[in-house]
């Protein structure tokens, strides 16, 4: 068999039992959604799940994986356009990937067995943010820094999981304005003491 035509039925394969999986996790706990479910939703039998998933677990942790590496390659894209005191040119292009990917996002940052997902954003952001900042204020003491990251990644899961409950009824750019808004100034004010 030819290898393209392989690889296109295995994304095919992967991406239906995903989507059976986010299709049941809309309606139940995920510690309730047996492999058996996903393949039954998928119309797949069981041993075509275990040709690429060891469990539920690990399908799950594969979506977490894929949409928080999207986060990281947009972060990585617009690096350069920090320097200009402004988080617009990435928070735009995150919370349009948000809107584009709603059903998959809801999902990671409001459902329980998750958590890994939300701890893994938390470090994504930790870690670019702690970069960002220190390019941005070099005199900030590592203490105040700390706080001030903390502060802005729990703040930041609490605004995307705000506008997903209200069914994104805020425009896209409004709520990027508020999440640069709310950072810099903080940030302005904080740490340039």
């Amino acid at each position: 068999m030819d290898m393209q035509k392989q690889d296109r039925r295995i994304r095919k394969t992967q991406r239906l039992l995903k989507e059976s999986l986010l299709e049941l996790m809309e309606k139940k706990d995920f510690k309730n959604i047996s492999v058996k479910d996903i393949t039954e939703l998928a119309d797949l039998n069981r041993g075509t799940f275990y040709l690429h998933y060891a469990d539920t677990y690990s399908l799950l942790q594969e979506m977490e994986t894929e949409v928080l590496r999207d986060f990281q390659n947009m972060v990585n894209g617009y690096r350069d356009a920090f320097k200009k005191a402004s988080l617009m040119p990435v928070t735009i292009p995150i919370i349009q990937y948000i809107e584009e990917n709603k059903k998959i996002c809801k999902i990671l940052f409001e459902n329980s067995s998750s958590n890994d997902f939300v701890n893994r954003f938390h470090t994504l952001i930790l870690k670019n943010g702690t970069a960002i900042i220190k390019e941005q204020y070099p005199n900030a003491k590592d203490v105040t820094l700390n706080y001030f990251l903390e502060f802005i990644t729990y703040g930041l899961t609490g605004v995307f999981k705000q506008w997903l409950n209200t069914d994104m009824q805020q425009p896209k750019e409004e709520v990027a304005e508020f999440v640069d808004k709310v950072i810099m100034g903080t940030a302005k004010n904080l740490l340039t003491t």
